[in-house]
């Protein structure tokens, strides 16, 4: 399949399109969220520029200290994202160290066993194999462990006064906890599973088709993107879990009572 180039002025097409749609959309629902919008629609572009150059210096040198300062960093921004959309919880530097905590425990359970008797890469610290794949993984714990803060502390900051209840009535924490907790994680895991549900139907994964294209055989993609998929079943479920309790043990002192933040 011949190479499509995408000339600059076509890409401004693009741009144009996606500055006034979702602009449009924003101002009209009252969301305020138009500068996030045009910052994040250039910082995305400046980032991919940046990360590719890198990313080719990276995968000829494999040297194994580059990929881990990039698996660093990956790890260290999706916590500080993660945490900072969160408008309902504790201070930053409270969130922060405790989004990196679950971020890194869900992926390490998704990628160790996979690297260790699945891939495989070889060497060890193949950028080329490990980089994309952690990428995916640590990208979807983020999105999942901001999901899971933001509806506890929340629902936690609405249901004060039902929480206190249950607690006064002898609950636990954890009972007092456990519906917005079990909401939480639903909301959290439904994108995931949605994607299980309707990949092949709905969605073409970008990495099997692009492994078919170029001339790999589909049953050998398939096996491939199958491998990833339930990577990201994994994090998110480890992730989510993980977030849940730490959430728990911050909204409650040493001695079982509610202390909600801002």
């Amino acid at each position: 399949m011949n190479y499509i180039d995408i000339a600059p002025w076509r890409l401004l097409i693009v741009l144009a399109l996606v500055l006034v749609t979702s602009l449009v959309v924003s101002r009209r629902a009252r969301l305020q969220l138009e500068k996030e919008l045009v910052v994040g629609i250039f910082r995305g572009a400046l980032q991919l520029l940046a990360v590719g150059y890198v990313l080719v210096v990276l995968f000829a040198a494999q040297r194994a200290a580059w990929v881990f300062l990039m698996l660093s960093v990956m790890l260290g921004v999706g916590a500080w994202t993660s945490a900072h959309r969160v408008e309902s919880g504790p201070p930053l530097r409270i969130l922060l160290p405790r989004a990196l905590l679950a971020i890194f425990v869900g992926s390490v359970a998704a990628l160790l066993p996979v690297f260790a008797f699945v891939i495989q890469p070889d060497p060890i610290f193949d950028g080329r194999t490990i980089i994309p794949i952690s990428g995916m993984i640590v990208a979807n714990a983020m999105n999942v462990v901001a999901q899971v803060n933001e509806r506890i502390f929340a629902n936690a900051k609405a249901e004060r006064t039902e929480i206190e209840q249950w607690l006064a009535l002898g609950a636990t924490p954890k009972q007092a906890l456990e519906k917005y907790v079990r909401n939480a994680l639903r909301s959290a895991l439904i994108p995931t599973i949605n994607g299980l549900l309707t990949v092949g139907l709905v969605s073409l994964p970008g990495m099997m088709t692009g492994q078919i294209m170029s001339g790999i055989a589909p049953e050998h993609a398939i096996r491939y993107q199958l491998v990833i998929m339930y990577q990201l079943v994994v994090v998110a479920a480890v992730s989510g879990a993980v977030s849940a309790w730490l959430a728990r043990r911050t909204l409650f002192n040493a001695q079982g009572q509610l202390q909600l933040f801002g």
